[in-house]
């Protein structure tokens, strides 16, 4: 076999392999319709099983007598402790960050005199009794008889982890349904799943249409809604 014609044999095995190579490039791309992307959505109502009070509480004390301030603030803890057990929650329920001490003046034209100190403190108290809680911080008058007092409420839900688990999987189960009911009219079917990526989580009073990019968790009511998309991609077969 001569190089001529050895040469013209692999040329033309390397023309035929182009061929087909580029046949099947070809093929896939002028083949509509190989995949469909959706995206799915779920939803659901749940309440919240676990409430953080946040109690600020303040005393104001005249001159420089710094152990005064501090001996009436303690005792304004331990009312607020008293008060607390005596409706079944523990101190242990309670944390507390550190004491705040802040110098306070009185201000005239000429000068600015040294008053005081204020004494703060912020307690959280974080339990499963949401009932008790909420009647406490709703008829607040037996803390405001402890000293001043500000607070606000804050709610969780002990089995969030499993119902993001759940909703995704809900999610990802409405894409698959869309992308049916999108095909149900034409002579393909949807095939396996191929990628699937789950959509930041919202969760909001119920009802609500906030959304945010970041997502949303808001703590302010005890009933509140989760969210979440799927976006999912799927074969044509």
């Amino acid at each position: 076999m001569n190089s001529g014609f050895k040469t013209g044999l692999i040329l033309g095995v390397s023309l035929i392999i182009a061929a087909v190579i580029f046949g099947s490039y070809f093929y896939r791309a002028q083949s509509p319709g190989q995949t469909i992307t959706v995206v799915g959505a779920a939803s659901q109502n749940f309440e919240a099983d676990t409430v953080k009070w946040t109690l600020n509480i303040e005393e104001d004390i005249l001159g420089e007598n710094l152990s005064a301030g501090y001996k009436r603030l303690k005792a304004v803890r331990e009312r607020i402790f008293s008060l607390l057990e005596t409706k079944g929650i523990g101190r242990d329920c309670v944390t507390m960050k550190p004491v705040q001490v802040y110098k306070e003046y009185d201000y005239t034209a000429e000068a600015r005199i040294f008053r005081g100190y204020r004494f703060q403190q912020t307690l959280y108290v974080i339990t499963d009794q949401v009932d008790m809680v909420e009647k406490m911080a709703s008829d607040p008058m037996e803390l405001l008889n402890s000293g001043t007092i500000n607070s606000h409420l804050e709610y969780f839900y002990s089995g969030l982890d499993e119902l993001k688990k759940e909703l995704v999987g809900a999610a990802t189960k409405n894409a698959r349904e869309r992308a049916e009911k999108m095909v149900e009219d034409t002579d393909v079917q949807v095939g396996k799943i191929i990628s699937v990526r789950s959509g930041v989580f919202q969760i909001t009073e119920p009802n609500s249409t906030r959304v945010e990019a970041a997502g949303i968790h808001d703590t302010s009511t005890r009933q509140q809604q989760i969210r979440v998309t799927a976006h999912a991609t799927f074969t044509l077969k």
